[in-house]
């Protein structure tokens, strides 16, 4: 039952996409019912006979060994292949383009760059997923659904599994920048991490699980970001009892609009101290520097006096990204 109530929903939604086919399936039903009834009236012949002359007669096969023999039959075997044989052809014209689409939307393959893939469907990808597409960032996000709720001009979708090689490939991963992986399980996201980390060693990534030792499982495989959203969770309510608007702070930062956290290298900061840096940084940029990252190691508010080095990048809130001082 549960079933075919999910097959009457999937027919139902494909029905309201394609009016062309509904309309043209609805006649051809229709005429192929009344057509075989009155045939059958006419002609008398049996009413499976009368199916059998009326399809016949629709897709011009017309053996010939059923003929209407009464002048009504013929008036009706005129109508019925007239305007019979046009609809049917676009019936199954519409049918094969719904049949293509289908196909075409299984196998997409991506020929982003430096975009990034998103592997997993739930309510943590989905917010990463429209935060990342206002910023005007390309996203490829495969997933094992039929569909996601998101269409966008720099968004592809991509409908497998995310531990698959190949369908890592298609997405792109190669090309990729960035990847957040947030699978149905913790081992699920644990054999995408590895899979994508074998196709594109220079990729960043980060997850979220809630198994301690698959998140030291990843941190081995060389994951840069990954988040426990047990320990998450628990850690953000502690902070709530010492700062009660703290949930207002990181919605502000966290969010596309207003003020954002940023980290990059910038340009002019290398050589000074991380006093210099922060005070340029808030009189010429008005921003406000929270750290500084060397390596894989992230240093919050360091000594005054530790100079920027090459390759280090700051951390720093501000309401645009900044690239040089």
């Amino acid at each position: 039952m549960i079933v075919l109530i999910k097959i009457l929903k999937k027919l139902t939604s494909v029905l309201k996409e394609r009016k062309v086919f509904a309309y043209s399936a609805l006649y051809i039903l229709l005429l192929w019912t009344f057509s075989s009834l009155l045939f059958h009236k006419v002609e008398g012949v049996s009413l499976f006979d009368s199916l059998y002359w009326v399809i016949t007669t629709t897709t011009t096969v017309g053996y010939g060994d059923i003929t209407p023999k009464t002048e009504i039959g013929k008036v009706l075997s005129i109508f019925v292949m007239i305007s019979g044989i046009g609809v049917l052809g676009v019936m199954l014209a519409s049918m094969a383009e719904i049949m293509i689409e289908k196909g075409l939307k299984r196998r997409p393959r991506v020929f982003m760059e430096d975009h990034v893939i998103a592997l997993g469907w739930n309510g943590v990808i989905e917010v990463a997923v429209k935060e990342l597409l206002k910023e005007g960032i390309e996203v490829a996000v495969v997933a094992d659904v039929e569909s996601i709720p998101i269409e966008h001009e720099n968004l592809v979708f991509i409908n497998g599994d995310i531990t698959d090689e190949e369908v890592l490939k298609r997405a792109g991963v190669e090309k990729a920048a960035f990847s957040i992986i947030s699978g149905k399980t913790d081992n699920e996201t644990l054999l995408s991490a590895i899979a994508v980390k074998k196709i594109n060693k220079n990729i960043r990534v980060a997850c979220v699980v809630s198994d301690p030792k698959v998140k030291r499982a990843l941190e081995m495989l060389g994951v840069e970001q990954t988040i426990s959203s047990n320990e998450f969770s628990g850690l953000f309510l502690c902070r709530f009892v010492f700062a009660p608007r703290i949930s207002s702070v990181f919605s502000e930062l966290m969010s596309t609009e207003g003020m954002d956290i940023f980290e990059n290298k910038i340009s002019g900061s290398m050589g000074k101290t991380f006093e210099e840096v922060m005070l340029e940084m808030k009189e010429k940029r008005d921003a406000i520097v929270l750290g500084v990252v060397r390596g894989n190691k992230v240093m919050l508010n360091p000594e005054k006096s530790l100079r920027i080095t090459e390759g280090d990048e700051i951390i720093y809130i501000a309401k645009n990204r900044i690239t040089e001082l």
